[in-house]
């Protein structure tokens, strides 16, 4: 009798089992975008054989934040990172990349605009607007994709995957993983954090002053006129336990006086993704994997196929050994502040528009850019 409700029992179990592991497949299908191939890449009839990968050979994420839903500009990645996992080294490189940066993104395929790297996703999920672009740029993965070949220009090596998620997505990440501990480095007050349900809120203003205003005004002065668009943020410094609405606000704040810009904002994104990553470690977090993937239906794409997030998820324990460093590409290194052709403020390498090479030598080896290496072309 025992041993039949012990079959009983385990059988049960692997139903329940099977069950669950059919409904994340479901789920994370529901994530998954698959890239379209380019006309160059085309399978054809001959069989090519496949070269055996190296298990430790270096890999990379591109990752991208967006606001998503009724924001402005709702495709614009607000956060740029990518993530270089060594194996063979055992440890993990967040680069961060900023939005502003200035590059040529291709919008049709015999032709490049210059943007900021922001819009490439953007513009590759916008195959109305942009109709004449490459196949691969085009359908569910081409903002993905083009954002992947923009940013592989920049960092200097290949990205194989690129994980977007918007401003809902990140905000049940935090709160499934029941909030996180963040180090805040620095207090800071930010009274120009933009109230989503007021962005276009004329604050009492005629449309002839809003006329008036617009015809004298521009960037944060122009925005300051409007303040019922925005609440107050404060930060104190120290350990700070955050749900997912005030982890969005410490990583999006860009106007403090103490800590603001978005060098500084990127600074905050890498403590927060440290923050992540050490919860997700610490706690049991595979009986969260089912229902994590179904909240974030609708608000994050990624290209890692099924078998690869398995893989992912077996390595968690090995991966959460590694070593995290930090690169920043700033002002204060690489990268300096400029003017657009067209009057926006955008940013180059020091050695010039289009110039990456000094970039890559500094990401591979971050000791080069010293104040007295790195000098500025005229």
């Amino acid at each position: 009798m025992i041993k039949k409700i012990l079959i009983a029992f385990i059988g049960l179990n692997i139903v329940l089992i099977t069950i669950a592991s059919v409904y994340a497949i479901r789920s994370y299908k529901k994530i998954v975008v698959v890239p379209n191939k380019s006309k160059n890449t085309q399978i054809k009839n001959e069989p090519v054989a496949t070269p055996t990968l190296d298990p430790l050979r270096p890999y990379s994420v591109l990752l991208m934040g967006y606001g998503g839903g009724t924001h402005e500009g709702g495709r614009l990645t607000d956060s740029i990172m990518v993530a270089k996992i060594d194996p063979k080294l055992q440890n993990i490189t967040l680069i961060s990349i900023p939005r502003d940066l200035w590059v040529p993104i291709p919008v049709s395929m015999d032709e490049n605009k210059y943007f900021k790297i922001n819009a490439a996703y953007a513009i590759g999920s916008d195959d109305r607007g942009y109709p004449k672009k490459s196949v691969e740029y085009t359908g569910k993965a081409g903002g993905g994709v083009m954002s992947k070949d923009v940013i592989s220009k920049v960092v200097g090596f290949n990205i194989d995957h690129f994980v977007a998620l918007d401003f809902q997505g990140f905000i049940k990440t935090v709160d499934v993983l029941g909030g996180i501990q963040v180090n805040v480095q620095k207090p800071f007050n930010d009274d120009m954090y933009p109230i989503e349900k007021d962005t276009v809120d004329n604050c009492g203003k005629s449309d002839e002053e809003i006329k008036a205003l617009t015809a004298t005004m521009s960037g944060d002065k122009l925005e300051r006129q409007f303040p019922c668009r925005y609440e107050t943020l404060h930060f104190d410094a120290g350990l700070q336990k955050m749900d997912g609405v005030n982890a969005l606000k410490y990583v999006r704040s860009r106007h403090s006086k103490e800590d603001g810009g978005d060098f500084n904002r990127a600074a905050r994104q890498r403590l927060v993704i440290q923050s992540v990553k050490d919860k997700v470690m610490s706690i049991n977090f595979l009986p969260k994997i089912i229902p994590f993937i179904n909240t974030l239906a609708g608000n994050m794409q990624t290209d890692i196929d099924l078998s690869e997030m398995q893989e992912l998820i077996t390595k968690a324990p090995e991966l959460s050994k590694y070593k995290i460093n930090s690169i920043a590409l700033t002002d204060q290194n690489v990268l300096q502040l400029s003017t657009s052709s067209n009057g926006q403020s955008i940013i180059i390498p020091k050695e010039g528009q289009d110039q990456w090479n000094l970039v890559h030598q500094y990401i591979n080896d971050p000791t080069i850019a010293t104040p007295s290496a790195v000098k500025t072309k005229n």
